[in-house]
């Protein structure tokens, strides 16, 4: 049998559109992949090959560097194409070049494929250039975990008397001896440090302090591996070129759509559904009332494309007034060749405007739990008002919702889109028993509410709120926000 070939393959700091073309192509390729512990599963997402996990955690490994060679020579020798996957490098700190020797004193073929090292993106996707002009022209890269044994110690003296930046990789576990060495070596406790927390991964984030405080925080924060410091004057850029990170709480069906919208404006987006609709029976007299009604309102693109599944609401519509609230709703009425008219405000009193001398009775085709504040206000003016709900909003059961509530206080921004987003999210965290987390993070955080109603709720629920734009759309709020983070 031909002896196979193995490819020492980077796979990049976590996010899979970070991984090489090349290194895409041979995991299409092997016949055996041997994976560390990878930072998202959707790499290895369509590999046929077989999958092996020899993943190593500091203190658990599930095969020792002698063990992973061991499999390498013998896939290899079987007559395989086996990629070897490690996350960022395969040769910095990745143990690649003891993978290669063994390889090489076997006779066996191999290639390395350079990866895109943590120790350069994860600052990066932070936002902190390692290098910067004026302010740092050399990057000093070290591990901060060193096994007994394995080379001589760093010298930490040498290490703090280097200018420019430095990057401690793996140093979690010894964060607070490996600042403070640096500190006893003559490096200024006031530097700016940071710590990145799981670089390319959906949950990124960063704290920031100097580096006589870092530790502390990181403590306080439950900063976990994987995470790397940086210590260095360029830290403080981050300020300035890091993306916030939106969480995105709307149905799943407007998540692909919004987040686009989030990425153009310069945010990061989080998707995380907190309500799914569920469609209501419609009234038997539903035609009756419609027939009645002068005017028909939709306060949502979900309610006209729920409402225009039946051909005899279409046929009933095209004699009316139509009314949008938003948009986003006219848009998807025209796409069914019905326009309407948009009130220049958002609220009771402009609508009423709009509908004066037009129209003394109404109908909503909407929510059932649709705020009744432009009902109320147009009933108050003497026009007659009919509401038929079309759907139910209910909890999403999204496990993004999950995640999300668990890594709360990584958010920047907290996008509520309507009242039972807000509602939703803060009764699913009180069931994961994560309520007073949650809480906190949205103290930290800039919570922005898209209209009245989702405010009034907000600050019902005791979430103070920080943004609510003068048009009530999802593009007007990030429009907003994008003003606020400058």
């Amino acid at each position: 049998m031909a002896r196979g070939k193995v490819y020492l393959v980077g796979a990049g700091p976590g996010d899979p559109e970070l991984m090489t073309l090349k290194a895409k192509r041979l995991l299409g390729e092997a016949d055996v992949v041997l994976f560390d512990r990878l930072l998202d599963p959707r790499m290895l997402d369509g590999v046929r090959a077989e999958l092996i996990d020899v993943g190593k955690n500091a203190g658990r490994h599930k095969l020792n560097q002698e063990g992973i060679n061991r499999l390498l020579i013998e896939k290899a020798q079987a007559g395989n194409i086996v990629v070897r996957l490690k996350g960022g490098d395969p040769y910095l700190f990745g143990r690649g070049g003891e993978e290669a020797l063994a390889l090489l004193e076997k006779g066996i073929p191999f290639e390395v494929v350079p990866g895109v090292t943590s120790s350069i993106a994860a600052p990066a996707l932070a936002g902190i250039p390692v290098t910067h002009r004026g302010v740092a022209s050399s990057l000093t890269i070290v591990t901060g975990h060193e096994e007994p044994g394995k080379e001589a110690p760093l010298d930490w003296s040498a290490i703090a008397a280097l200018g420019g930046t430095l990057v401690v990789l793996m140093g979690v576990s010894r964060l607070e001896k490996n600042a403070a060495a640096l500190i006893a070596a003559g490096k200024p406790s006031s530097t700016p440090a940071a710590m990145v927390e799981k670089g390319g991964w959906p949950e990124q984030r960063m704290i920031s302090a100097t580096l006589g405080d870092i530790a502390r925080k990181a403590k306080e924060e439950g900063i976990e591996s994987p995470a790397i410091l940086v210590v260095g004057e360029v830290v403080t850029l981050a300020q300035r070129l890091a993306k916030k990170k939106i969480a995105i709480l709307r149905p799943d069906a407007q998540q692909k759509e919004s987040a686009a919208l989030a990425e153009n404006y310069g945010f990061s987006p989080i998707s995380a559904p907190a309500i799914a609709l569920a469609k209501k029976p419609l009234p038997s007299d539903l035609l009756e009332r419609l027939g009645r009604a002068e005017c028909v309102a939709f306060t949502s693109a979900n309610g006209v494309n729920m409402a225009l599944q039946s051909p005899d609401i279409r046929q009933a519509l095209a004699s009316k007034m139509l009314v949008s609230i938003g948009p986003k709703t006219a848009q998807a009425l025209a796409v069914h060749g019905l326009t309407a008219a948009m009130p220049q405000e958002y609220s009771s009193q402009g609508l009423e405007k709009l509908l004066s001398n037009r129209c003394r009775s109404i109908l909503f085709l909407r929510s059932s739990q649709g705020s009744r504040y432009l009902s109320d206000g147009l009933r108050a003016a003497g026009i007659d008002v009919d509401d038929i709900p079309l759907y139910e909003v209910v909890p999403s059961g999204d496990p993004r919702l999950d995640e999300l509530i668990k890594r709360a206080r990584s958010v920047d921004i907290f996008a509520f889109t309507s009242s039972s987003t807000a509602r939703f999210l803060i009764e699913r965290a009180a069931a994961m028993g994560r309520e007073k987390e949650l809480f906190r993070a949205l103290a930290a955080g800039t919570v922005a509410a898209i209209g009245k109603p989702t405010k009034e709720e907000l600050t019902r629920l005791g979430v103070e709120v920080d943004v609510m734009p003068d048009e009530f759309t999802f593009v007007a709020m990030l429009a907003v926000l994008r003003e606020l983070a400058r």
